[in-house]
């Protein structure tokens, strides 16, 4: 923007002193016929000063910044394996705000707590050198789970000779723990307590577990009375408000923040969010390497069928495992966050229960002999990136071990 003329200068500096302000930006706080009348100015002369106000104030280069510049500032968080990273466009984007959501026990909160030691990490080995803050909502925080996790993490992803002079003390000592047993109570710290950690500057990582805990039903004593509709609205409505705090956190002090999110049964028919025929809606449908199987009525008999071929066996139990599943808080939260991170298990079945499907329960000399492939024995976990601005579908196939989550190649799944 080209400096200002002497009049200009000598105009503005008049509308200043006549509307009583001592920086010109402040004389936008009152509506304009207010500023008309207290500078006495005509018109012209009025919207002339409007303008010079607002291009002091509003100068657009300094919202403006190169796409060059902004792809320099392009950080994220590991997780500690290269290939999940990739999965996931890069790992944790700083400034973003990513969902974790599967059902219990698929290893959310274990993912967590790997992307809250990995933050910690230096940079060199994909960390930010950074604090955490983790809020818990569904019970004390697991902090011997933390603790067992730190140093075959560190010794994975950094080398021996690093985890060697590591203790374990030192990250339990950069994350900021706060437990919630309302919705008031982590309300309100997400409008004091919240702000006033992540002023400190150091702060690289927040994480909610979980979001859903507080708002997925109404649990207050003093609205008991409240319908349904009302409830529902209002949360809503504090939905929205969060997410804008949030969002503004997140570009402010480049930090991520990472929320868990539950599940909740899917009920489709005619009457339901389905197509009628049982099939369920489009957050299942499938996906590249997540195949759902057959979607018609499903009966025992094909249920049997898939569990005794034991040829591609994979990618479509994710599938099953979260068939007639969906994100919990609904629309407005799906809209809400940057990310979706959805976390697959398929549990492993005992060789009975194999036995059993494969129809040989009548003859117990087959049952005997009949054994399962040793890929249904074990529990498979994949995780997705379900959604994401700045990255394309993807789905890894995962193990979780004392270390936390590495991937699994296709040639040894």
């Amino acid at each position: 923007m080209s400096a200002l003329t002497e009049e200009e200068q000598a105009l503005l500096a008049k509308c200043v002193a006549k509307v009583g302000c001592e920086e010109p930006h402040q004389c936008l706080h009152i509506p304009y016929s207010e500023f008309l009348r207290s500078t006495g100015l005509t018109e012209e002369q009025g919207q002339l000063a409007w303008a010079l106000l607002c291009r002091t104030t509003y100068p657009w280069q300094q919202h403006c910044r190169l796409a060059t510049e902004l792809k320099d500032d392009d950080v994220w968080i590991s997780t500690g394996d290269l290939e999940i990273d990739k999965c996931l466009g890069g790992g944790i984007r700083l400034g973003s705000m990513v969902e974790v959501v599967g059902e219990s026990a698929s290893g959310k909160t274990q993912l967590c707590i790997q992307l809250a030691i990995s933050a910690q990490l230096p940079e060199t080995y994909g960390g930010l050198d950074g604090d955490v803050i983790y809020i818990s909502t569904e019970g004390p925080f697991p902090v011997n789970r933390l603790e067992s996790m730190v140093y075959p993490l560190v010794h994975r992803v950094c080398g021996e000779d690093y985890a060697t002079s590591v203790d374990p003390a030192d990250f339990m000592h950069r994350i900021q723990v706060a437990e919630f047993d309302s919705m008031e109570t982590m309300f309100h710290a997400f409008d004091y307590k919240v702000p006033a950690l992540l002023s400190t500057g150091n702060v690289r990582l927040m994480i909610v577990d979980s979001i859903a805990a507080h708002l997925r039903f109404n649990t207050s004593d003093d609205d008991a009375g409240q319908s349904p509709f009302a409830f529902y609205k209002e949360r809503s409505e504090s939905l929205v408000a969060m997410g804008a705090k949030f969002k503004r956190w997140a570009n402010e002090y480049s930090c991520a923040f990472v929320f868990i999110n539950q599940v909740t049964d899917m009920f489709t028919g005619d009457n339901g969010n389905g197509n009628g025929n049982g099939t369920p809606s489009a957050e299942f449908r499938s996906r590249p390497g997540l195949s759902l199987p057959s979607q018609g009525n499903s009966t025992e008999s094909d249920s049997s069928a898939e569990l005794s071929s034991s040829t591609d066996m994979g990618t479509g139990f994710a599938a099953m495992a979260t068939r007639k599943k969906a994100p919990a808080l609904g629309a407005v939260w799906s809209n809400i966050i940057d990310t979706r991170i959805m976390m697959y298990q398929r549990r492993g079945i005992a060789p009975s229960e194999f036995r059993l499907a494969s129809d040989a329960q009548d003859d117990a000399t087959n049952q005997a002999t009949i054994e399962p492939p040793s890929h249904l024995l074990r529990t498979r976990r994949w995780i997705e990136n379900a959604f994401s601005p700045w990255a394309p579908s993807a789905q890894c196939e995962v193990v979780l071990d004392e270390s936390g989550f590495q991937h699994i190649s296709h040639a040894n799944s």
